[in-house]
C-alpha cells in the first residue's frame, strides 16, 4: 500500500509506540486520526506536531459510545491500529475486580468495538488493513500476569477469526506480538521495571509501517518481534 493521502486510525496515539507510529506515518504524508482518552493530551498532540494532516478523537476505546461517537467522525479509513492498551501485573489473588475489569474492557473489547465501529468505512476502502497489537504476553502464559495474558490471548483469538471472517475482502488482518519495550507503559500502571536497553519503539513502529506498505498481493498476517539475546 502507498500510505500517502491514506487514512490511518491509531489508538492510544498520544504516547509510547503509538505517538512512534503517528509520527512515523505522519512523515509518510498519510492523514492520521487518533483515538485518545485523555482531550489534555490529544491538545497537547495537536500543538506538538501542528500537522494538518493529524485529526484527534476523545473517547475512551472501553466505552463503545464513546467509540461510535469518535468513529463516526472519521470520514475515511484505510488502515486501523489497534495499539491502546494498559498493563496489570501481579498475583490474581491482589488485584481489584474493577482493574481485572478495566484490562479486560481496553485490551480487549476495545479493539472489538474499534474495529465493529470501522469496519463499515474500511469495507469502502479498495485495500484496507487492520493490525492489532498484542503481546508476546498474548502467545503464552506469563508469571503474575494472569489477567493480562488472557486479555492479549484473547485479542490473539479475535484476530485470528476476523482474518476467516474477512478472507477474500478487502480487508488485510494481521496480529502484531511485541516483546519488551522502551516506553512508560509499566511506570503508568505502578510497574517499576529496568526497560532501558528493551527495545526501541521507534525501531518497532517501522516493522509496522513495513507492514502496512506490503502490495494487496501480500500479508504478514502475524509478526513477532523480540529484543535479541547476546
Amino acid at each position: 500500500m502507498d500510505i500517502e493521502d491514506k487514512h490511518v486510525v491509531i489508538t492510544g496515539g498520544t504516547d509510547g509506540l503509538g505517538l512512534s507510529l503517528v509520527k512515523l506515518f505522519l512523515a509518510k504524508s498519510a492523514i492520521v486520526h487518533v483515538i485518545s482518552k485523555d482531550p489534555e493530551k490529544l491538545k497537547a498532540l495537536e500543538k506538538e506536531l501542528n500537522n494538518k494532516l493529524l485529526h484527534v478523537y476523545t473517547a475512551d476505546v472501553s466505552d463503545f459510545n464513546q467509540v461510535v461517537k469518535a468513529c463516526s467522525e472519521i470520514w475515511k479509513v484505510d488502515v486501523v491500529i489497534n495499539n491502546a492498551g494498559i498493563w496489570l501485573e501481579g498475583l490474581l489473588d491482589e488485584y481489584k475486580y474493577e482493574d481485572i475489569s478495566k484490562v479486560i474492557d481496553v485490551n480487549l473489547k476495545g479493539p472489538i468495538y474499534v474495529t465493529k465501529a470501522l469496519l463499515p468505512k474500511l469495507k469502502s476502502s479498495p485495500d484496507a488493513h487492520i493490525i492489532n497489537i498484542s503481546s508476546t504476553s498474548g502467545l503464552k502464559g506469563v508469571a503474575k500476569q494472569s489477567v493480562y495474558v488472557s486479555s492479549k490471548m484473547g485479542l490473539k483469538g479475535f484476530t485470528e477469526t476476523l482474518k476467516d471472517d474477512l478472507v477474500g475482502s478487502n480487508i488485510k488482518v494481521s496480529g502484531f506480538y511485541p516483546g519488551g519495550m522502551n516506553t512508560r507503559l509499566f511506570e503508568k500502571f505502578g510497574t517499576i521495571k529496568d526497560n532501558q536497553k528493551w527495545m526501541n519503539i521507534d525501531k518497532v513502529a517501522k516493522i509496522i509501517l513495513f507492514m502496512v506498505e506490503q502490495d494487496n498481493t501480500m500479508v504478514m498476517g502475524d509478526v513477532v518481534v523480540t529484543k535479541r539475546v547476546k
